[in-house]
């Protein structure tokens, strides 16, 4: 062999040629990994050292004791999203920020969607909303909150899903879950995407707290779009049960059973055997779609329901009425997500 290869100075050359191409290579991927590596790391940094100012600890006393929380301001005027469970029932609600102790106001507190909006007195930082619909599975996505007495921290995670029920019960809207470490006192910490925009808040822990569900931005932010328009929380309703035929009448299977023998809406329209395709241009192909966009309704502005009657499409505008759990602008609840933890 070691003739042979004397013997052939040419294959030996484009053999030590190959192993220095395939070394060189190896090299440059290992540097390549690295850099990306530390890219992403300096983007992690950027997100929280950008948005860490506009996130609160939140503190609320009431007869049981203390409880603690975190959250987040959403405009410049000391407006703040958290969760409701911190402040349900509070008599004194107080938000740690750049150092000092601030008395909140509690402008709502939601039962169906689990966050609460407080007010203070100050000039804030705030966080930019983003589109929680642009996250998809495996999307990595940052919160920034204040676990337990610990200052300020950022945990990294991934989108694992999009949720519409756990253990048997249905929410109100969909969730997000995330593969997303919380513990006690993160409840209604900001989620972000890497372009450092919020895609949800968190609502509750699972698994001990290794993972997390998380309400959709947009569901908090008609929240406050009532608030401010309204003075009050109005969740619409139309009075319909439906269900699921077995098979689909131009895609959706959601076909209405029954209607409330007073029926809520201003000029009935809706019909027992409709098959419903869309809510306020919000797509429903089984009676699962229903609930995110149900969620959406108003009280007393009129929406676009267009169904399926007698095999022809029509399009009917209802107004929906005050669903009936919606009895007060603070809907006070002992507020958990079917089958997890609250975070308080």
């Amino acid at each position: 062999m070691s003739r042979h290869a004397v013997s052939n100075p040419a294959a030996f050359f484009l053999l030590s040629l190959g192993i220095l191409v395939l070394g060189t290579m190896e090299s440059a991927q290992a540097q390549l990994s690295t850099s990306e590596a530390s890219g992403f790391q300096a983007q992690i940094d950027c997100v929280f050292k950008r948005n860490c100012p506009a996130v609160v600890r939140v503190r609320a006393c009431d007869d049981l004791g203390v409880r603690f929380g975190s959250g987040f301001f959403i405009d410049p005027v000391g407006t703040i999203y958290t969760h409701s469970a911190v402040v349900t029932k509070a008599h004194e609600v107080r938000v740690i920020f750049n150092g000092r102790s601030l008395v909140a106001t509690v402008l709502a507190a939601d039962e169906r969607s689990g966050i609460a909006m407080l007010k203070t007195d100050c000039i804030s930082p705030f966080l930019s909303i983003g589109n929680s619909l642009s996250v998809k599975q495996g999307t990595p996505v940052i919160s920034i909150g204040y676990p337990e007495d610990f200052d300020a921290t950022p945990c990294l995670g991934m989108i694992a899903a999009r949720d519409k029920h756990h253990m048997g019960r249905f929410f109100s809207t969909s969730h997000l879950r995330a593969n997303l470490a919380v513990h006690r006192g993160q409840g209604g910490s900001p989620v972000l995407g890497l372009d450092g925009r919020v895609v949800g808040i968190v609502i509750s822990q699972l698994g001990g707290g290794a993972s997390c569900f998380i309400l959709p931005i947009e569901a908090a932010e008609k929240v406050r779009q009532d608030i401010f328009r309204f003075g009050e929380i109005r969740p619409g309703w139309v009075g319909a049960e439906v269900e699921d035929d077995i098979e689909p009448i131009r895609g959706s299977t959601a076909r209405i059973s029954r209607l409330v023998s007073a029926d809520p809406g201003e000029s009935p329209s809706l019909g027992v055997g409709d098959i419903i395709l869309s809510i306020g241009g919000r797509p429903v192909a089984t009676c699962e779609d229903i609930l995110d966009a149900s969620y959406f309704l108003t009280a007393g502005e009129p929406t676009q329901i267009e169904v399926v009657r007698d095999g022809n499409p029509i399009t009917l505008s209802v107004m929906p009425k005050l669903h009936p759990s919606a009895n007060s602008n603070l809907l006070h609840a002992d507020h958990t997500q079917p089958g997890a933890p609250t975070l308080d």
